[in-house]
């Protein structure tokens, strides 16, 4: 007989198999446990509590999670459990991924309205509705040099179309992609129901915006958490998953189709339009999520050189995406760069219009896998960096996104104490990116780290608030995501001749980059001590230039072009990179 998992509160009944991990017997059910690590029993988020059942003996990695976070002793790591019998669990809220919102609003600037997608309302004599070839011909007839052309599926939504508006005052909507392709034709004039979708695919989150392509307005934005952080917080993790397993692949396509398609219904309903009404979508996203989207192998991602399958790829069919967008639609993927500098770089770039900003620039988004891009005169140089997960709260042992409770700021209080502003205003559960930042600056500050990363408390805790603690490990991750990126620009700007003095503006995306304090990067080294007006907080640049892409054609051939001409600096093939990552790993200003 099946062991019967019962989750409480809510008395729910599950029938398991013995020997079968809690955690996949969880995700088997719906429940969005949290598992950053991919399962790994590395984060300590997936704490359930054990209320009936045998009690598994805990590992003593285990074990020191649950003391760090003050558990009793019958809460055990869901991924680390075995199924061996009935079992009752409590899943607290904490170890549930979790819904939260992410900086959208990018950067804004104008540009000419001309979206690929358009629908021109035709009256249609009466004659022309006696077959549907003739209506047809009368809508070519209407477009002519375009060269029009027209799929089974056009072709079928002509034929309802034909059926639907018969008399002498029949009219009809035809939607055209890029002047050339008949992509559908509506009954009716429904020429002012136009809609696109920019997304977002980020490695922590994805988000969306539903487009008013005739407007050019946003209607209504959503974000949401990728689901695949249960594959792994970073990219590696994900590759890694994928890699050789196409089974794994697949499923790892389908878990972010999962979330980009729930987005799509929330965004739809939200504004009253339907699904089929949305004809294009724009896509942006690192390298590994713009393969892991399209179903493409990540093999080539995972062992040296390290290149992506493709760079720039033709609209991809709607009907084929996975998007529950109109089938007859498009799906724009925008272009990969080099190696693991994606789409969401490509589509930042668009976002700035870089291409026409003058002088030298440094473009960084501070992510899971840091993208820089340095602009010399008129050419382009990007390279990565593995940044890894602490910048936006992973492997931390207090870490958390920027949910309600999470620190994002911290500065000096009364005496010793340190004064911490939280998400929502919520009392303090965790620390997210930014505000790891302010302490790790703070304690650095007041002598409590030395400048070489060591707590010089012989407990080798930094005290937040109550229950929350910076453990030695903890300043370790922020010392070699700091060291990372500081490498990274120092040796794109030495393979150009350039120095810090040089750049006349430096651009950082993502909402990390937001709510970051510039005192403190700068102490830590994180961020090139240049004049403070001539940094640019961009937010998501990256749904921003989808957005841009989505509305018009000229945004997004510049961005085509300016992808086929952007050099790439390895950093793994310098020599030098060793040297200057360890001399990085000191906490200072930049000289």
């Amino acid at each position: 007989m099946s062991p019967i998992l019962k989750i409480l509160p809510d008395g729910i009944d599950l029938a398991a198999t013995e020997g079968e991990g809690l955690d996949d017997a969880l995700a088997k059910a719906g429940i969005p446990l949290s598992l950053y690590c991919g399962g790994r029993g590395l984060c300590g988020k997936c704490f359930v509590e054990i209320v009936r059942g045998t009690l598994p003996e805990a590992g003593e990695d285990e074990r020191a999670l649950a003391a760090r976070r003050r558990l009793a002793p019958h809460f055990r790591l869901a991924c680390r459990v075995r199924i061996a019998g009935d079992l009752a669990v409590r899943i607290p809220a904490s170890s549930l991924l979790p819904r939260m919102p992410v900086l959208s609003q990018g950067v804004e600037r104008s540009f000419a309205l001309d979206p690929a997608v358009r629908k021109i309302r035709l009256a249609i004599p009466s004659p022309a509705l006696t077959e549907p070839q003739a209506l047809f011909d009368l809508v070519r007839a209407r477009f002519p040099g375009e060269g029009l052309t027209a799929s089974p599926d056009a072709l079928r939504s002509l034929v309802r179309a034909w059926a639907e508006g018969g008399g002498p005052a029949g009219e009809i909507t035809v939607v055209l992609h890029g002047g050339r392709e008949l992509l559908a034709v509506e009954p009716g004039d429904t020429a002012d129901r136009a809609f696109g979708l920019a997304l977002d695919l980020g490695t922590t989150t994805v988000a969306a915006e539903l487009v008013d392509l005739v407007a050019g307005r946003v209607m209504a934005t959503a974000t949401a958490l990728n689901a695949q952080v249960k594959f792994g917080a970073d990219v590696m993790s994900r590759i890694t998953a994928a890699f050789g397993d196409p089974a794994r692949a697949e499923e790892l396509r389908r878990v972010l189709l999962d979330s980009l398609n729930a987005l799509i219904g929330s965004l739809c309903e939200s504004s009253g339009v339907a699904g089929r009404e949305i004809y294009e979508a724009v896509v942006a996203g690192n390298t590994a999520m713009n393969h892991l989207f399209l179903g493409l192998p990540v093999d080539t991602l995972a062992v040296a050189p390290y290149f992506a399958v493709f760079s720039s790829i033709a609209p991809v069919q709607a009907s084929e995406s996975g998007l529950k967008i109109s089938s007859a639609g498009k799906v724009i993927v925008a272009p990969n760069l080099k190696s693991f500098v994606g789409g969401d770089i490509s589509a930042g770039l668009a976002a700035i219009d870089a291409v026409h900003r003058p002088g030298n620039f440094l473009f960084i988004d501070l992510g899971t896998n840091g993208e820089l891009v340095l602009k010399n005169g008129s050419k382009f140089t990007a390279t990565s960096t593995a940044a890894g997960p602490a910048f936006e709260g992973m492997a931390i042992s207090c870490g958390m996104l920027a949910v309600p409770g999470a620190v994002f700021k911290a500065a000096d209080g009364k005496g010793t104490a340190v004064a911490v502003e939280t998400v929502g205003g919520e009392p303090p559960q965790g620390v997210c990116g930014t505000g790891l930042i302010d302490l790790v600056a703070l304690a650095l500050r007041r002598g409590l780290v030395s400048p070489q990363g060591q707590i010089r408390d012989p407990s080798k805790a930094i005290p937040v608030a109550d229950g929350i603690v910076l453990t030695q490990k903890d300043i370790r991750e922020v010392q070699l995501a700091a060291a990372a990126v500081k490498t990274g620009i120092r040796m794109l700007l030495e393979a150009e001749g350039l120095s810090i003095p040089d750049l006349d503006e430096v651009y950082v995306a993502g909402a990390f980059g937001s709510y970051l304090d510039l005192g403190n990067a700068m102490a830590l080294g994180l961020l090139p001590l240049v004049a403070r007006e001539k940094i640019r907080f961009i937010g998501n640049s990256s749904l921003a230039g989808a957005r841009a892409m989505l509305l018009s054609m000229a945004e997004r051939e510049r961005c085509e072009a300016l992808a086929g001409r952007i050099g790439h600096e390895s950093l793994a093939r310098g020599s030098a990179f060793q040297s200057l990552f360890v001399d990085a790993l000191e906490f200072r200003e930049w000289s």
